[in-house]
């Protein structure tokens, strides 16, 4: 979750919301298709944001067990992708059985290999970002460079 991309709300007198804190691990609760439900993000920002209600999350209270910014890659891995589908219902707007997910049990590795996991996937998303903006160059580049060969 890019945590330039949330937006203000308005919060009333008595309103009780919810605040997400880092680590904390967030899930769409309905989509238009079963294999948008469930989406997964971590927040690993340090401002104070709210839940909004379409979404639902965990806190990790141990962190002895569960690294957040691993948890950034597992809740869009297909494996996890694979578990959550059968937490889908309905047929024309397909809803996350809360109570049967929150039920649900998965297996983590260790601490220190979820460490290390993290650190190959992020390295290799900062190369692939890296290779993004090379090409984006490039390209700006190349178009400059074609327009200055026809002048």
């Amino acid at each position: 979750m890019n945590e330039n991309e949330y937006q203000y709300v308005r919060i009333n007198d008595g309103e009780k919301q919810n605040i997400v804190q880092c680590g904390d691990v967030l899930f769409t609760l309905s989509s238009e298709t079963p294999e948008e439900v469930g989406v997964g993000s971590v927040y690993l920002g340090i401002d104070e944001v709210f839940l909004n209600s379409f979404c639902f999350g965990f806190h990790i209270d141990n962190k002895e067990l569960a690294y957040p910014p691993y948890f950034s890659y597992y809740v869009s891995s297909t494996p996890f992708r694979k578990f959550i589908y059968p937490f889908a219902q309905g047929s024309t707007r397909f809803n996350l059985c809360k109570a049967d997910f929150e039920k649900a049990s998965i297996k983590l590795p260790s601490l220190n290999n979820q460490k290390h996991i993290y650190a190959i996937l992020n390295s290799i998303t900062e190369k692939i970002e890296t290779e993004k903006n090379l090409l984006e160059y490039y390209t700006t580049q190349k178009q400059y460079l074609l327009r200055q060969m026809f002048i």
